[in-house]
C-alpha cells in the first residue's frame, strides 16, 4: 500500500495520545497570531453554501495555519497534480452551536431512541429546548456521543472549541476543479470517515474505486502532515495545528486559544 509503514507510524503517533489523554486538559499559551481571511481561490465555505447553516461566507485561519495549507497544496500539486480546497476553518460560536445541534438531530439522536422526537424540530432553538428537557443523564451521554464529531461550543480561554481557535481546518482533494471521491461525503459521522480507516485489513471496501480512494486519502494525509499538521482520528479531512488537539499529539503546550476576527 502507498507509504504503508509511514502511515502506520502516523496512526500510532496520532491515536495513542487521544486514547491516553484528554486534549481539553492541554495547557495553552496564546501567541497572539492573527486570523487571516482564506483566499477565495482555495476556499469553499461548505456550511454557508451547501448546508445554509450560516450566511457569512468569509473564512479564516490563523496565519501560520494558512501558510501550511499553501505548503500542503503545493506538495499535492507538484507530486500528484491534485489541488486542495478548504471547506471549513475558524468557526464563530454561532456556527459551532448550529452544527452541534444539527448533528445531534441528524445522527446522535437516533443512537438514543430519540430520532422521531428530534425529526419534528425544525429550528436550532427548538432542538436545544427539547434537549434540555431530557433527563440529565441522557443529556450527558448524548453530548459525549456527539463531541467526537462536533465539539461543544466554547469560548473558554482554557478549553475552547478547536475550530474557534483558528487552528483546525477541514480540507478536501480536488482534481481539475472537481471534488474527488474519497469514499464518504464530507462530515460523514461513520467509522468509514476515520483518518486511518483505509489501513484496516478487514474493513468494508468503498463502493467505487476502493484502491484509488485509499491512495488519495493517503496522499492527503501525508501532504498535510508533511506541512506540519496533525491528524484527527474520526475525520480524515480534519487537521490541526497550534491548538490543544495538535499539542496533544505533538507534546508541549498549545499556542492558540479562542479568537475572533
Amino acid at each position: 500500500m502507498f507509504n504503508y509503514i509511514k502511515l502506520q507510524k502516523l496512526r500510532f503517533e496520532t491515536l495513542l495520545p487521544y486514547h491516553l489523554n484528554d486534549w481539553r486538559k492541554v495547557p495553552i499559551k496564546e501567541n497572539g497570531e492573527p486570523l487571516i481571511q482564506i483566499p477565495k481561490e482555495i476556499s469553499f465555505p461548505f456550511y454557508s453554501r451547501k448546508m445554509k447553516i450560516v450566511t457569512d461566507e468569509r473564512m479564516y485561519l490563523r496565519e501560520g495555519v494558512l501558510e501550511r495549507i499553501f505548503f500542503a497544496r503545493s506538495l499535492l500539486q507538484k507530486k500528484y497534480g491534485l489541488d486542495l480546497v478548504v471547506y471549513d476553518g475558524w468557526r464563530s460560536i454561532e456556527l459551532q452551536e448550529n452544527l452541534f445541534w444539527y448533528y445531534m438531530k441528524m445522527y446522535t439522536a437516533n443512537k438514543f431512541g430519540q430520532k422521531e422526537s428530534f425529526e419534528e424540530l425544525d429550528t436550532f432553538t427548538a432542538i436545544r429546548s427539547y434537549f434540555v428537557s431530557l433527563l440529565p443523564e441522557m443529556q450527558k451521554e448524548m453530548i459525549e456521543a456527539n463531541r467526537p464529531y462536533v465539539s461543544w461550543p466554547s469560548k473558554s480561554p482554557t478549553e475552547p472549541s478547536p475550530h474557534s481557535t483558528g487552528g483546525s481546518v477541514d480540507v478536501w482533494l480536488f482534481e481539475k476543479e472537481v471534488e474527488m471521491d474519497l469514499g464518504v461525503s464530507f462530515d460523514c459521522m461513520e467509522k468509514t470517515a476515520g483518518v486511518f480507516y483505509h489501513l484496516n485489513l478487514f474493513r468494508k471496501k468503498f463502493t467505487s474505486n476502493d484502491q484509488q480512494i485509499c491512495r488519495n486519502r493517503s496522499k492527503l494525509i501525508l501532504s498535510m502532515t508533511s506541512a506540519g499538521f496533525s491528524c484527527y482520528g474520526p475525520e480524515f479531512w480534519h487537521f490541526n495545528y497550534g491548538n490543544q488537539m495538535d499539542a496533544l499529539v505533538k507534546g508541549g503546550i498549545a499556542s492558540y486559544s479562542y479568537i475572533e476576527p
